[in-house]
């Protein structure tokens, strides 16, 4: 009984410590207990940039629903063709435009200018709306259920790329230091020290930033001695939120008065 008490006041309590912002690891905690703990205290930011393949998700599950809902229907075909290619070249826009806010109003008040002279001019004599809901009907972009298949183990492989990509290199920011792993899993890291640090967001793609699944965008660490940019990086204003916090703490930290002796 005497042993398991002296254990447990040997123990430090992690999350109270972690609660200090000037608080440092103690030696007998493990680097992922102490990494949670800093995390849950707000104390650390994890940023980590990926491949632009990680916008391929949603094309590898469309790719998949398409060849189950063709596996088990056999005339419905070109309508998931059509809903397949439609995404496809959504989510290539992303990868071949870069879709800022003056040239992302431009094409939006071009398609709704388009959708308003459509109903203008649709008429018994011309129309508009039943020969477009023809001519997509004659579309035959139907692929066979091994091409979704395969598309969606593809797509599914470049998402998987870019997701090891960040547990292998990303950036620790804390409020008096950053770390750059280059390669964790050989420990690879560069150690850089903060003072006011300025943290610089940029939304670069609309469509990145108002994608529900990924509200991606440009982070930007003024450190220094280097300035270190971070392409794509998702949930950009939860992490400028958690950044902000790290920054306020280190100025209350450097502009407290010293005590006069």
């Amino acid at each position: 009984m005497s042993d398991e008490k002296a254990k447990t006041s040997e123990t430090p309590d992690v999350f109270e410590i972690a609660k200090k912002p000037e608080s440092t690891k103690p030696p007998q905690v493990s680097m992922k207990e102490w990494r949670k703990a800093r995390l849950d205290a707000g104390h650390m930011v994890i940023i980590r940039s990926h491949f632009k393949s990680i916008f391929l998700i949603p094309m590898a599950i469309i790719s998949l629903i398409c060849g189950i809902a063709v596996t088990f229907s056999g005339t419905w075909e070109n309508t998931w063709g059509l809903i397949w290619t439609f995404f496809f070249v959504f989510y290539m826009n992303i990868f071949i435009f870069e879709w800022n806010r003056a040239w992302t109003l431009v094409m939006l008040a071009l398609s709704v200018m388009s959708v308003a002279i459509g109903f203008a001019v649709d008429s018994e004599s011309f129309p508009v709306w039943e020969n477009l809901y023809h001519w997509l009907r004659e579309l035959q972009l139907n692929h066979s259920v091994q091409a979704y298949y395969f598309y969606a183990i593809f797509f599914g492989f470049c998402a998987f790329v870019s997701f090891v990509k960040t547990r292998l290199n990303y950036a620790v920011l804390e409020h008096n230091e950053m770390q750059i792993y280059k390669n964790a899993f050989f420990g690879d890291r560069e150690r850089i020290a903060m003072l006011n640090p300025r943290v610089e967001v940029q939304v670069k793609d609309m469509i990145e930033y108002f994608h529900p699944f990924y509200g991606a965008g440009t982070v930007v660490v003024h450190a220094p001695s280097k300035t270190i940019v971070l392409d794509n990086v998702l949930h950009i204003r939860r992490i400028e939120r958690l950044a902000d916090r790290l920054g306020s703490v280190l100025n209350v930290r450097i502009e407290a008065p010293r005590p006069t002796e």
